[in-house]
C-alpha cells in the first residue's frame, strides 16, 4: 500500500501537470437532465460480474463510484477524468476490499474492482470513436476466452492517482452517462440527442515468451479503413 505522503505527492504532480497543460479546465461532468424525450438515442453495453471470493466488496465499491457519475452529462469538448469524478477511494467513503492486479500479481485492496467500471466506460467510448486521452491496460491476463467479460485489449486499469482514464467528448453534442448495477451485471448507457455510430473493433493477437500482444483496431468512417487504437502486452 502506498504511503499517504507519496499518494499526496503523486496527486499534486498530476494536478500541476493537468493545470499547466490546460486539460484541468476542460474536466468535468455536469448535473443536467437533457434527454428525457422519446426522441432520445440510447447506446448501451452490458458486462457480466463474474463470481469471485471478493465479489461482495466489488459490488459495494462499484455502487459507491457509480453514484458519483450516474445520470451526469459530458458536454462537447469536455474531458471525463475517472479519478477527478470519483475522488480518492477511501474506507471513510465506504470503499472496502476487492480484487486488484498489481505488478502482475492478484491481491486484495481497498476499492478493488473499480477497473470493471473504468473498463466498460473505455470499451463503449472506443466503439463510439470518442477521443481517448489516457488509458492503461492491466499487466496480466487472468481469464480464458470463455470467462473474460471484455475482449483482451479493451480493459482499463485505474490506480489513484497515477493511472487515470481520460476521455474527451469530440462530438458536437452532449452525452449523458447512465449506469445500472445488479448482482450479476453492469450496464453502461450513453444517452444522446443524435444517433451514435458504433465502430467495429478488430483484434490482432500474438503470443510470445509468456506474453499475449494484443493490437486493437477500429473501423474508420472512410471506406472501413482500420485505425490502430492500442497495442498492449499481457502476461499469462
Amino acid at each position: 500500500m502506498i504511503s499517504n505522503l507519496k499518494l499526496k505527492l503523486k496527486y499534486m504532480i498530476r494536478l500541476v501537470a493537468a493545470i499547466t497543460s490546460g486539460a484541468y479546465f476542460q474536466y468535468g461532468l455536469v448535473k443536467q437532465t437533457l434527454f428525457k424525450t422519446q426522441d432520445t438515442c440510447k447506446t448501451s453495453l452490458s458486462l457480466p460480474i463474474l463470481p469471485s471470493p471478493l465479489k461482495t466488496g466489488k459490488l459495494q465499491n462499484l455502487k459507491i463510484a457509480i453514484e458519483k457519475i450516474n445520470e451526469q452529462v459530458l458536454l462537447p469538448g469536455k474531458i471525463f477524468s475517472f479519478w477527478t469524478e470519483i475522488g480518492n477511494p477511501t474506507v471513510k467513503k465506504g470503499y472496502t476490499e476487492g480484487r486488484v492486479i498489481r505488478n502482475g500479481v492478484v491481491a486484495s485492496e481497498i476499492a478493488g474492482g473499480l477497473c470493471q467500471l473504468s473498463g466498460i466506460i473505455y470499451y463503449l467510448s472506443l466503439e463510439l470513436g470518442l477521443e481517448i486521452l489516457e488509458r492503461f491496460p492491466h499487466t496480466r491476463d487472468l481469464y480464458t476466452e470463455e470467462t473474460r467479460f471484455t475482449p483482451l485489449g479493451t480493459d482499463a486499469s485505474v490506480v489513484f492517482p497515477s493511472k487515470d482514464l481520460r476521455i474527451r467528448n469530440n462530438l458536437s453534442f452532449p452525452l449523458q452517462f447512465s449506469f445500472e448495477l445488479t448482482d450479476d451485471m453492469l450496464t453502461f448507457q450513453i444517452l444522446s440527442p443524435k444517433p451514435l455510430q458504433r465502430h467495429k473493433l478488430h483484434f490482432q493477437k500474438e503470443i510470445k515468451n509468456g506474453y499475449s500482444k494484443v493490437s486493437v483496431y477500429s473501423e474508420s468512417d472512410v471506406h472501413g479503413e482500420l485505425k490502430l487504437c492500442s497495442s498492449d502486452e499481457y502476461q499469462f
